[in-house]
């Protein structure tokens, strides 16, 4: 099968790495199915929706006639507070867990149909790093590498690989900027990475070039979690 007749679902696919992601395959030749409750890009078969939603997750399987070369669930709440309100704590956990789990079940056939593959956008707040200002968002980014995980065991006998991509810092509307873009002292390569730069790592993964790749963690920023405390400060001066 070419690149020309592969088909993926793209979550979170009007903004930030969904879009990055939707654009890429795009471009690739793949045809794309993007779901999100805003517009997206040109050449994405857009339906508009909660990703969660089993309703629009049956439409989005409708389209696929059957059969799924990549899933990619990108849609997401960011990380903010208050932290002990419970009624924040089962929204970002609906959207950033729940949701997940949800397209991988109703899609799970189509995937299995083409030995297809699925990219779950985690963080490294979770797995990591903690939150001080939501502990749900941590909870539920933590979970999408178990979830993963499992579903790479599950899915393996049928030829279907389930990975996570971890980005740290990425300059888009989703991440706060806490430091300029441009100067970041807790990031060894010294900058926001860019939306882009965590698409192609999907693109890889979910491509023939990563067919022995699965129930991994892709870390994607910019050696963040490989600084120490003490060499951060040093970076700083």
């Amino acid at each position: 099968m070419t690149d020309a007749t592969r088909t993926a679902i793209v979550t979170g696919a009007a903004a930030g790495i969904g879009r990055a992601t939707a654009e890429l395959l795009s471009a690739d030749g793949w045809r794309v199915v993007g779901v999100d409750r805003a517009s997206a890009s040109e050449g994405v078969d857009l339906i508009v929706g909660d990703a969660g939603d089993p309703a629009v997750l049956a439409d989005a399987v409708a389209r696929c006639d059957g059969s799924l070369d990549a899933l990619v669930c990108s849609a997401g709440i960011p990380p903010s507070g208050p932290w002990d309100s419970r009624e924040h704590w089962d929204e970002v956990l609906r959207v950033d867990l729940s949701a997940p789990y949800e397209a991988l079940r109703a899609f799970w056939p189509a995937l299995v149909a083409a030995r297809g593959s699925a990219v779950l956008v985690g963080s490294i707040v979770g797995a990591v790093e903690g939150s001080l200002r939501s502990p749900a968002y941590a909870a539920a980014k933590a979970g999408i590498e178990g979830l993963a995980r499992s579903f790479a065991v599950i899915g393996a006998p049928d030829g279907v690989r389930v990975n996570v991509v971890a980005p740290g810092a990425i300059a888009t509307d989703f991440d706060e900027r806490l430091l300029p873009a441009d100067h970041r002292t807790d990031v060894p390569l010294g900058r926001m990475g860019t939306a882009e730069e965590v698409a192609d790592v999907i693109g890889f993964l979910v491509g023939p070039s990563a067919s022995y790749v699965t129930g991994a963690v892709w870390t994607v920023d910019g050696g963040r979690t490989a600084l120490s405390t003490a060499d951060a400060d040093r970076l700083g001066r």
